[in-house]
């Protein structure tokens, strides 16, 4: 069988080493960091004591059942892809989505992901010559 030649540029997905995995992990960010949002995200930040940056995503109930929950991570993490070789390195991160990421556009959420993660100062500063 002949592979199809669109499947050979596929994007990576987030890999599941940035990712935060445990309820212990989730509890320890919510309790010690902090947090900015916007309206159709909150982020919560720590410091963590590694050296790579670990991303969780949570969706509530609230925003509908588990397909519509699913889509909104998917999205979420899709626009979170290319910021993570620009954070800096050693944070804990949690985005949760609010009502209003349900139905926004994609540009909406990687525009709102990337303001949230300036206004904590999580962006690398660029290096100068």
């Amino acid at each position: 069988m002949e592979k199809d030649s669109h499947h050979a540029s596929k994007v990576r997905p987030l890999k599941r080493c940035f990712s935060l995995k445990r309820n212990k992990q989730f509890r320890q960010v919510y309790r010690k960091g902090k947090s900015v949002a916007c309206r159709e995200l909150v982020l919560i930040y720590a410091k963590n004591r590694s050296d790579m940056v670990h991303v969780g995503f949570s969706v509530g109930k609230k925003l509908g059942n588990s397909v519509v929950r699913n889509r909104v991570k998917r999205r979420l993490r899709e626009a979170f892809r290319p910021n993570l070789p620009l954070l800096l390195p050693g944070f804990d991160l949690i985005v949760i989505a609010r009502d209003a990421a349900r139905d926004a556009p994609f540009s909406s959420l990687a525009d709102s992901l990337r303001y949230l993660l300036r206004k904590a100062g999580l962006f690398q500063k660029p290096k100068r010559p």
